[in-house]
């Protein structure tokens, strides 16, 4: 029990001041286990919808800047495109990270595929001198689906559960052979080390766990 002796008055509960003068209070005996006479409220948490709308609020109010600044300034300023698309990303990334909260599998893919499509952005962007095709794609995947194996096993999850991602980036790394083929894939060997591994991952899965991927493909299809 609390004491105001500016107003006379006692208080339940745990208060900072008074609440009717704000003065201070004097702990006085009786009444240590009475609740409090209000209940106190919980703030309330912002919303995955007011995170969104606040990146995508911050985000448009610097994209018009940069877009302003593009025609005022010409080639003055040649780093707004890279800027430009780093902010187009990071919108993106936060907005995959609110939307697959729940499924970090395919956050962790969506944001690869965005972190590919910029750094062959910037790439060509500066000249384009092969560093993304050769060393960012072929890194980048492979590191996916370790983590892919890593976050799967980590949380528990059966085979067919996470099987269609291992073959999603099977998938962008046999497209890398479009590269080869037409010349632009200057250093084959991280090309050449990811599209093996992932020709090894897909042999596996066919010889040792194909009933898997039939169950995995009857769940997806319907069948």
């Amino acid at each position: 029990m609390q004491y105001c002796q500016k107003c006379k008055i006692k208080i339940r509960g745990k208060k900072t001041c008074c609440p009717m003068c704000q003065g201070t209070l004097k702990e006085v005996e009786g009444g240590e286990n009475v609740t409090a006479s209000f209940p106190t409220l919980k703030k309330k948490k912002m919303s995955h919808i007011t995170i969104m709308k606040m990146t995508t609020f911050v985000c448009a109010v610097l994209e018009i800047i940069l877009i302003t600044l593009n025609i005022m300034m010409g080639d003055a300023l040649p780093f707004l495109g890279p800027l430009f698309l780093g902010i187009l990303g990071a919108w993106i990334a936060v907005l995959a990270t609110v939307y697959f909260r729940n499924n970090i599998l395919k956050l962790i893919t969506w944001e690869a595929i965005v972190a590919i499509i910029a750094d062959i952005y910037i790439d060509y962007y500066t000249g384009f001198y092969g560093w993304s095709i050769d060393w960012v794609v072929p890194l980048t995947l492979m590191a996916l689906g370790v983590f892919t194996f890593i976050i799967a096993i980590s949380i528990k999850l059966r085979f067919d559960e996470y099987i269609f991602y291992l073959l999603f980036d099977l998938i962008m790394a046999v497209l890398q052979i479009i590269c080869v083929t037409k010349g632009i894939t200057k250093n084959f060997w991280p090309t050449g080390i990811s599209i093996m591994l992932y020709m090894i991952l897909l042999a596996g899965v066919l010889i040792f766990r194909f009933r898997d991927l039939k169950k995995a493909s009857e769940k997806m299809f319907n069948m």
